[in-house]
């Protein structure tokens, strides 16, 4: 087995294995983009929810007591500080809908608390993987970026997506053509190769003896034969002669 050989299957295999790579980074990926827009869902649907819990406060009067609760778009009141509007306001307690909106955030608190630890969870493992040698040759050559995790006091950890989910088809198309030219490569250089051999092989010494050899084997053969033909046309000859000797008589 030749160096180019070797080289071609080292080749492949990496190809494979890279690809194998690929798939796992990719849908490990996957999996932690499903989990966070999710959580996202859940995060916007508890704002709606505590707006709708601050509109039902502010209809009992003393909006200064409400101006830290104040939802933007970077913070949330949380569920604690809503829930303690009831000391503020103790009319909230006897207000149905007041009740009934606590209850769906309490229960909304516990789901997002799930999710954020299965998110985390899901990172963790995709981080370290991606982290390993050698699989962060792969990971940074086709722009895997590491996870963000979600950081409950900051839900802007989420924001971070927006890079960490970028079209990496770019580099998988660049990381193919790569690869087709390399192995286009050597294999001509396996061809070059063999040729070389074969023309060599041709025109060596060895070579050229056993032609040569063949020759004058080949001519002793046609002198062998030419012998014998001659050795078979004698005795006719003689017949002939005797006959026309007869004959002369």
């Amino acid at each position: 087995m030749g160096i180019s050989t070797i080289l071609i299957i080292a080749l492949a295999v990496i190809i494979i294995w890279s690809i194998k790579t690929y798939n796992k980074l990719q849908s490990g990926k996957q999996s932690i983009i499903e989990q966070a827009s999710n959580m996202q869902v859940s995060l916007q649907k508890r704002r709606d929810l505590a707006s709708r819990v601050l509109d039902i406060a502010q209809g009992f009067g003393d909006h200064e007591k409400l101006t830290h609760l104040k939802i933007s778009s970077n913070q949330d009141a949380s569920t604690e500080s809503l829930a303690a509007l009831s000391q503020s306001f103790p009319e909230l307690k006897a207000n149905e809908t007041y009740i009934q909106l606590m209850k769906q955030l309490e229960e909304l608190e516990n789901n997002i608390s799930d999710k954020r630890e299965s998110y985390n969870g899901i990172v963790k493992v995709y981080n370290s993987y991606r982290s390993s040698f050698p699989t962060m040759l792969v990971a940074n050559k086709l722009s895997f970026e590491p996870a963000p995790y979600y950081d409950a006091a900051n839900e802007d950890s989420l924001s971070q997506l927006a890079t960490f989910t970028r079209d990496d088809a770019a580099a998988v198309k660049n990381l193919i053509n790569a690869s087709s030219k390399s192995i286009k490569k050597s294999a001509n250089s396996l061809k070059d190769t063999a040729s070389n051999k074969i023309e060599g092989a041709i025109n060596s010494e060895i070579v050229k003896s056993a032609v040569a050899q063949g020759d004058i084997a080949m001519g002793k053969a046609v002198e062998v034969v030419k012998s014998k033909a001659g050795e078979i046309n004698s005795p006719t000859e003689n017949r002939n002669e005797k006959t026309k000797v007869s004959e002369d008589k």
